[in-house]
């Protein structure tokens, strides 16, 4: 048997073994990951960590409470600048077998990008899979202020704006309480 046949076959023995599982018990593979996203979601686990607290983690002299550290960012803005330990996977390459094979399963990951959107979106999908990911808070903008390194920072000037709401039911077109 050739070598790098091997892990494709360990593959799909598992999902041949996955499949004979869920015909015996009934389940669907959608109710499987229904029901691991239900549990996700309805966990009382914090989503998000800020920089402060996963500085004060890094950065206490304790490196056994130190979490992996999971950049998704492109591989020319994880070499520009990244956090102390991280490794790189772009968030495009996370749910590849070989990939989520560098991840652990007893450690908690903690996963970042540009500006904790993509972030939050894989650190779900971990979660669902059975790890322990929490997302940092606005990313790398949160990180540091180096647009090198961080760009796309919010910018209340150009980012906010004032469209109309519903308050109590009626439609404003202004803002109420706003400066």
């Amino acid at each position: 048997m050739h070598r790098s046949s091997l892990p494709k076959r360990v593959f799909y023995f598992a999902v041949v073994l996955l499949a004979i599982t869920l015909l015996i018990t009934g389940c669907t593979t959608a109710e499987v990951i229904r029901e691991a996203a239900d549990a996700y979601l309805s966990s009382d686990k914090a989503p998000n960590i800020s920089a402060e607290e996963l500085y004060g983690i890094l950065y206490d002299d304790n490196p056994d409470n130190d979490p992996f550290i999971l950049s998704v960012r492109s591989p020319e803005y994880y070499e520009k600048g990244h956090i102390l330990g991280a490794i790189n996977i772009p968030w495009r390459e996370v749910a590849k077998e070989e990939n989520l094979a560098k991840l652990p399963k007893d450690r908690q990951i903690v996963v970042y990008c540009y500006t904790g959107h993509t972030a939050s979106q894989i650190t779900a999908l971990l979660d669902t899979l059975g790890y322990d990911a929490i997302n940092l808070k606005f990313g790398m903008t949160s990180w540091t202020i180096n647009k090198d390194i961080a760009p796309g920072r919010y910018e209340h000037a150009k980012h906010s704006h004032d469209y109309p709401l519903i308050i109590e039911g009626v439609e404003v077109s202004e803002c109420p309480v706003c400066p």
